[in-house]
């Protein structure tokens, strides 16, 4: 039987055992949408979403409504606007903002993309056995989070212990 380390070492490496999971999902998901004939990116889901629900967003707003960092979705909207999916324009009110709108393409694309969306969340329900409960345990971790990093909290409990062994 194959080792896995990441396996083996549990909550040690929970980290790379989301990112390992996500990894795959972005690469299966890349995949299905070049057999699909879709020329479009997993990472677009988000801002494909918030454009089309707010229809003039601007980086700022998107970066604060999917936590990425505001050069992520720079990167991201740029390749958009490269393939086609986005537009960009100076806000009417602020000219120092920008803001995206979907292009026609996009708007042409949407309805085919929201029914493969669907379709993966129907796919990881299935998977979990409609056992949700991993969502709550997302949250969280993310609320702790925000309250405190996870390194601070590693100092702080290395801290702990050296202060009760010094006693």
């Amino acid at each position: 039987m194959k080792e896995d380390l990441v396996k083996e070492l549990g909550l040690r490496a929970l980290g790379t055992r989301l990112k390992r999971i996500a990894d795959a999902m972005s690469h299966s998901s890349r995949a299905m949408y070049k057999k699909l004939d879709l020329d479009i990116e997993p990472n677009w889901y988000l801002i494909l979403k918030l454009v089309n629900e707010r229809k003039a967003i601007s980086v700022i707003d998107i970066a604060d409504s999917i936590g990425f960092t505001h050069q992520s979705v720079i990167t991201i909207t740029n390749k958009m606007i490269k393939k086609g999916y986005l537009k960009s324009a100076k806000d009417a009110n602020d000219l120092r903002r920008t803001v995206f709108t979907l292009t026609p393409k996009a708007i042409d694309t949407l309805p085919a993309v929201e029914q493969i969306w669907d379709c993966g969340e129907e796919v990881i329900t299935e998977m979990l056995h409609h056992q949700t409960e991993i969502l709550k345990y997302l949250d969280t971790i993310e609320q702790q989070f925000n309250q405190s990093s996870f390194g601070d909290r590693i100092i702080h409990k290395l801290k702990s212990e050296q202060d009760g062994e010094a006693s």
